[in-house]
C-alpha cells in the first residue's frame, strides 16, 4: 500500500506542515505569530483570567473575564426562556447530541439518523412550546439562544434539501415549462444576499397571505434561509448530475423503468454521493447564516449572547462572549465537516471492496 497510509505520525505531520512551498510558508507564518503573540495571548486567556468572581474582580485582574460567562450562561445559551423550564431545551439539545454521536459511530445508518432527527425535532418543539403533559405553555417569543439556532437549522436544512432536489430535476428537464422557471429561480436567489432575502421573506410573506392569516415569525425566518439554501443545493447537485454518464438513465428508461423510480434508485444516490463535500459546505454556511435572524428580532445564539452585554455591571466583555459563541459555532461546523468526511471514507471503502 502506498501513500500516507504507510507514514508514521511525525512523517504525516511533516507532510501536512511542510509538504510544499505554500504549506511551508503558512506554517512558518503561524510559528512566527505563535512565538510573538502566544505568550501575551496565553496570559490573557488563562494566567491573568478571572474564572470566578464579580465584574470588579475582572477589572482588577485585567485578563479574560470568564466569570462573566458563568453568570450569563443561561441567558447566552437559552435566551429569555423561563429559568424554571430550562430543562426542556436541555433535553432537546441532549437528544440531538445523542443522535449526533450515533450518526458518527454508524455512518451507514443514514435513514435511521434522519428518522431520529425528525422525531427529535417534533419532540423538541413540543417540549419548547409546552401545553402537553401538564407543561406550561412558553410562547416562542421567549425562545432564544442555541435551541433557536438548532431548530431553524433542522427545519431549514430538512426542507431545503428535498426542495433543492426538485429544483435541480426541474432545471435538468427537457420541458421548458419546468426548466426555465427552475433555472431562473436558482440564478435570481443566488444573486440576492442572504441578509436581504431573510428580511424580504420576513416583511413580504405576511402581505401575500389572506386577510387575518398570520405566519409565525420563526417560520418566516426559516423560510427565507430555506429558499436561499435550496438554490445552492440545486446548483451543487446539478453539477454532479451533469458529470454523471447519461447512458445509465437511458439504459434504465429502455428497460421500462419509470422516471421517478430511475431518479430514486439510480440517479439521485450517485448524484448525492458525488456532491457530499459541496453539500456539507452549504449546510455549514446555513448554520452560520442563522446568525442573521437577529435582524428580524429573533434571539438566536448570537442575538441572545449580545443581549447579555446589556447588563451595566458586565458591559465590555464582548471578546470573551464572541470567543465562546464562536467556539459553539466552530464545534457544530467541525462536526458536520467530520461527519461528511466519514461518510465519504465509508463510501470509498465500500467501493474498494
Amino acid at each position: 500500500m502506498n501513500g500516507n497510509h504507510t507514514l508514521s505520525l511525525p512523517q504525516k505531520l511533516n507532510v501536512a506542515l511542510f509538504g510544499d512551498k505554500i504549506r511551508t510558508i503558512i506554517s512558518i507564518l503561524l510559528i512566527f505569530i505563535a512565538v510573538f503573540a502566544g505568550p501575551g495571548l496565553i496570559n490573557w486567556l488563562l494566567l491573568d483570567a478571572t474564572w470566578v468572581g464579580t465584574s470588579e474582580d475582572c477589572r482588577v485582574n485585567g485578563g479574560a473575564c470568564w466569570a462573566f460567562l458563568g453568570v450569563k450562561l443561561n441567558l447566552i445559551v437559552f435566551g429569555a426562556y423561563p429559568t424554571a423550564e430550562i430543562w426542556r431545551p436541555m433535553v432537546f439539545m441532549a437528544l440531538l447530541t445523542l443522535i449526533a454521536a450515533y450518526a458518527y459511530q454508524r455512518p451507514r445508518s443514514i435513514k435511521q439518523v434522519i428518522l431520529c432527527l425528525c422525531v427529535a425535532f417534533i419532540v423538541g418543539l413540543l417540549l419548547m412550546r409546552g401545553g402537553i403533559l401538564g407543561l406550561p405553555v412558553v410562547a416562542n417569543t421567549r425562545w432564544g439562544g442555541l435551541p433557536i439556532t438548532l431548530i431553524v437549522t433542522l427545519a431549514g436544512l430538512g426542507a431545503s434539501f428535498p426542495l433543492g432536489i426538485l429544483i435541480m430535476l426541474g432545471g435538468a428537464s427537457e420541458n421548458p415549462l419546468f426548466r426555465i422557471p427552475c433555472r431562473l429561480y436558482v440564478d435570481v436567489i443566488r444573486g440576492i444576499p442572504a441578509i436581504t432575502l431573510v428580511f424580504m421573506t420576513f416583511a413580504i410573506v405576511p402581505l401575500l397571505m389572506p386577510q387575518g392569516m398570520m405566519i409565525d415569525k420563526l417560520l418566516r425566518a426559516a423560510l427565507g434561509l430555506t429558499f436561499l439554501t435550496a438554490a445552492y443545493f440545486a446548483e451543487a447537485l446539478r453539477g454532479a448530475l451533469e458529470a454523471l454518464p447519461k447512458g445509465q438513465d437511458e439504459a434504465a428508461a429502455a428497460l421500462g423503468v419509470g422516471y421517478w423510480k430511475r431518479q430514486r434508485l439510480i440517479i439521485l444516490p450517485q448524484v448525492i454521493a458525488n456532491s457530499m463535500q459541496p453539500l456539507a459546505n452549504i449546510a455549514i454556511a446555513f448554520v452560520k447564516n442563522t446568525s442573521l435572524l437577529i435582524i428580524i428580532g429573533l434571539f438566536d445564539l448570537l442575538g441572545a449572547a449580545r443581549s447579555s452585554l446589556f447588563d451595566g455591571d458586565w458591559q465590555g466583555y464582548y471578546r470573551e462572549l464572541y470567543l465562546f459563541v464562536g467556539l459553539i459555532y466552530l464545534v457544530i461546523c467541525l462536526f458536520l465537516e467530520s461527519y461528511v468526511s466519514k461518510l465519504e471514507t465509508e463510501r470509498s471503502g465500500r467501493i474498494s471492496r
